[in-house]
């Protein structure tokens, strides 16, 4: 599918599920967008699975010089953990469509492939995959139906395995194992964080996310981490950044800056008031020889 006019689904997340289900596995983020590049250090809190509808880009394990392409009609396949980055390749949009997921048993659906392997692979239609994505969406966020979504994306992995069984995948190495994860509010909001550091977040936007009040959610992080949840971010923020600037010299400070969803002139200040230099000289110091 190459149709430009496929329909944007902002991002909705479901980040409480249910106490008393014992669903095996549950989405965890959901939506369609204009795929922009980005850099995960420490990977994504949770199985992902991105279709491309249109446009190209290319993807790549962290600490692997080899870059793969990533056409329209093709799966990706990134398990939770996985140190990783994408960037768009063509003029066109790189339109994807993705939905997250976590396995509460492991191991639920890793006998289909979704496992500890990341993988691309070729797929034939992607209006089936589009048509599942919207309807996972449609119950996901706001009218969050933990059983439908559940089946739903049982519904969307079979279809994935259905035209994926004619050939083996690619597979990359490099497997991280993927974190435990925690049920407090804060938990839950910090790694929604870390997840979207590089979208544009704001307090009410995030407690959305999580399902509280801007400023019970604030309380809530001051309890358990001494800082707003915002001030949380642009310490993680800087953190990237700095990650950024030591291992990846390809990027300058304006792409660095995009990654991590802030402005350059604004990272520039925060950088130097945080580590008393600016990002090229902290870079600068980092150069061999010097």
């Amino acid at each position: 599918m190459t149709d430009p006019h496929i329909p944007i689904l902002p991002l909705r997340t479901n980040l409480h599920r249910p106490a008393e289900s014992d669903i095996p596995f549950g989405v965890y983020t959901v939506g369609t967008e204009r795929q922009t590049a980005i850099t995960r250090m420490k990977g994504f809190s949770a199985d992902q699975l991105h279709v491309t509808f249109s446009g190209t880009g290319i993807f790549r394990p962290l600490g692997q010089d080899n870059w793969d392409m990533i056409e329209p009609n093709t799966l990706l396949y990134i398990p939770a953990g996985f140190p990783h980055e994408y960037v768009p390749q063509s003029a066109e949009p790189w339109h994807v469509g993705y939905v997250t997921f976590i396995q509460e048993h492991v191991g639920a659906l890793a006998g289909w492939g979704f496992g500890k392997t990341p993988y691309r692979h070729r797929l034939g239609d992607t209006d089936r995959l589009l048509a599942l994505t919207e309807r996972i969406w449609s119950h996901s966020g706001p009218d969050y139906d933990a059983w439908h979504s559940a089946e739903l994306l049982f519904a969307f992995c079979l279809e994935c395995k259905k035209q994926t069984a004619a050939a083996p995948p690619e597979a990359a190495d490099g497997f991280v194992k993927p974190p435990r994860y925690r049920d407090s509010v804060a938990d839950s909001a910090v790694r929604f964080l870390h997840d979207h550091l590089h979208r544009e977040l704001t307090l009410p936007e995030l407690a959305a996310h999580v399902g509280y009040s801007p400023k019970h959610l604030n309380r809530l992080f001051r309890q358990e981490l001494g800082v707003t949840p915002m001030q949380y971010l642009q310490r993680i923020r800087l953190k990237t950044a700095a990650l950024l600037l030591e291992e990846q010299p390809g990027l300058n400070v304006r792409q660095i800056a995009a990654h991590i969803g802030m402005e350059p002139d604004y990272l520039t200040r925060l950088f130097r008031r945080f580590y008393g230099l600016t990002p090229s000289e902290a870079r600068a110091r980092k150069q061999p020889g010097e």
